[in-house]
């Protein structure tokens, strides 16, 4: 890679993340951030306060009761999963959805989450070296990143790819959820953008 790429490739990063942390909306994808509430509030990618389960069990985005601007060190990060297979030959929707979401509790506090932050890395910034750069940013923070979880999931409609809305006459089948995931990254937005700039160039 010569000098004008490594140094043009960060400034990229940087202008798309800060354009994605403030002008991110409901795009084509079905994306949405923390400002951003539908039919179920907590599906939402960005940064924010602390999850509340009890807020979250009621359909409230962060959006919604995170008022402090100086406690918004939470990245949550959207992410598909999949049921077990067992569940899916049973055809039982209680035992798909349970298994959809051990699936995804898995994936964000395993190794998937690098990939996770890949992913959100990615999308949130056109980069096409977002899995590398996850890798790197959870090495690089290995032992500091905390607070890892799962905020809440919905079945996936398989056809439109986005969350089961029942009152649209869709069917919950949980053989594919569409989770958030979050993780206390010390530092908040400013220390992430800075470490996914350098770790892209690396």
């Amino acid at each position: 890679m010569n000098t004008l790429q490594r140094t043009a490739i960060p400034a990229v990063l940087a202008a798309a993340l800060l354009a994605f942390s403030v002008a991110c909306g409901g795009g084509d994808d079905g994306r949405r951030d923390a400002t951003t509430v539908g039919a179920q509030g907590w599906v939402f990618e960005g940064w924010a306060c602390p999850p509340d389960a009890a807020k979250a069990k009621a359909g409230q985005s962060p959006a919604e009761y995170c008022q402090d601007d100086s406690n918004k060190d939470y990245l949550y990060m959207k992410f598909a999963a999949r049921s077990s297979e067992r569940a899916i030959r049973a055809g039982s929707i209680a035992m798909k959805q349970t298994t959809c979401r051990r699936a995804a509790r898995d994936l964000v506090a395993g190794d998937g989450l690098s990939k996770i932050i890949g992913d959100y890395v990615e999308q949130a910034s056109g980069v096409s070296d977002g899995q590398s750069t996850g890798q790197a940013i959870v090495t690089q923070t290995a032992g500091k990143i905390s607070g890892i979880g799962l905020y809440d999931c919905c079945s996936l409609n398989p056809q439109t790819g986005r969350c089961a809305d029942p009152n649209e006459g869709d069917n919950e089948t949980w053989e594919e959820c569409q989770c958030v995931g979050y993780m206390k990254y010390p530092g908040g937005q400013k220390a992430f953008e800075a470490i996914a700039e350098e770790t892209s160039v690396e």
